[in-house]
């Protein structure tokens, strides 16, 4: 028949507190059953002097390196916060455009193109009037040429983006100074 201890003994007989104890029972360095808890006392004992020589030699996890690695995920956490902050900054910047936007952006100006092009029969229709085929050819060249003059005339515009990401954010500007 084994020698068994209650936490409180077992506290006692390690020289720790209650709350080590269950510290230790939790991270699973001891083992205890039943209600209450009884620790098997050679079982527990030879655990505890086996852990205690590993952390001796370095072998244990110690308090210093969850210490590490929580300042390392601290450390992480704070990073990757950092890049989110300055990739804000970059749209509100207008150095760097959200997928939605410049889809948006992209859109309209396909449309413009769109009605640009559709709106050739009707102009080059007027202006043909039963001509020859080569005064027609130079009528819808120029109708093209013009059509893509518009195209070529578009320029980025960084406002049209600042106000995409102020109307996506529901942010409004102050007309005083145009600050948000």
């Amino acid at each position: 028949m084994a020698l068994t201890a209650t936490s409180k003994e077992m506290a006692e007989i390690l020289g720790v507190t209650l709350g080590r104890i269950s510290q230790m029972r939790k991270d699973g360095l001891l083992h205890a059953e039943g209600h209450p808890l009884k620790f098997d006392i050679a079982e527990n004992v030879q655990a505890y002097v086996a852990h205690m020589v590993d952390d001796a030699r370095g072998k244990a996890p110690t308090d210093k390196d969850a210490e590490a690695r929580k300042l390392k995920a601290d450390a992480d956490y704070k990073a990757a916060r950092a890049r989110q902050e300055e990739l804000k900054l970059a749209e509100l910047e207008g150095r760097m455009h959200s997928a939605e936007d410049v889809e948006a952006a992209t859109t309209e100006l396909v449309y413009a193109v769109r009605s640009a092009v559709l709106a050739l029969p009707g102009r080059v229709a007027v202006d043909a009037e039963m001509k020859p085929a080569a005064e027609v050819a130079d009528v819808v060249r120029r109708e093209c040429a013009a059509a893509l003059e518009g195209l070529a005339a578009y320029e980025y515009d960084p406002k049209v983006y600042a106000d995409m990401v102020r109307d996506r954010r529901g942010w409004q500007v102050d007309a005083d100074d145009g600050e948000e």
